[in-house]
């Protein structure tokens, strides 16, 4: 090969054209994750505002509070009466949203899928430490020392 020439997996800016550009995701850290928060439904206090039905109810919502959410604005006329609609819409649908109102209208947040086709681990670090932190601000304790209470 001539100076100035790349080879066919190697473009001129040194980029690998088969080499994948994300991190591929850890199955073992996509298990950490879901017992990390059924461990915290397991311990999810009582007293606090937020009052999950179940570990996939809390996933959802550390979820859209870590800020992994879409977000649907919907203009209305009665918030109130929007936000009790929508809630129930989902709950038939069996799926988890959450409702508030918002200037005009309500703001509708739904958890994204960390699914492994949609997620790279480099986006599924970053939202596993956000819930991490609010889960142990919430509980009290360390994730580490939630998961080897729940293994215990």
């Amino acid at each position: 090969m001539t100076s100035g020439q790349s080879s066919s997996s190697e473009s001129g800016n040194g980029l690998c054209h088969r080499c994948p550009l994300s991190q591929q995701r850890s199955s073992d850290d996509h298990r950490r994750f879901f017992a990390l928060v059924n461990a915290a439904f397991t311990h999810w206090p009582e007293q606090h505002d937020f009052k999950p039905d179940n570990a996939e109810h809390l996933r959802a919502w550390l979820l859209c509070k870590a800020g992994y959410r879409k977000t649907t604005m919907i203009e209305t006329d009665e918030p109130a009466a929007t936000v009790a609609s929508i809630e129930a819409a989902f709950r038939a649908a069996d799926t988890y949203a959450f409702v508030r109102p918002y200037g005009d209208g309500v703001a509708v947040y739904s958890p994204k899928s960390l699914r492994f086709d949609k997620t790279d681990q480099k986006a599924f670090n970053a939202v596993r430490d956000e819930v991490s932190s609010i889960i142990e601000s919430v509980i009290g304790v360390t994730a580490e020392q939630l998961l080897r209470e729940k293994a215990a």
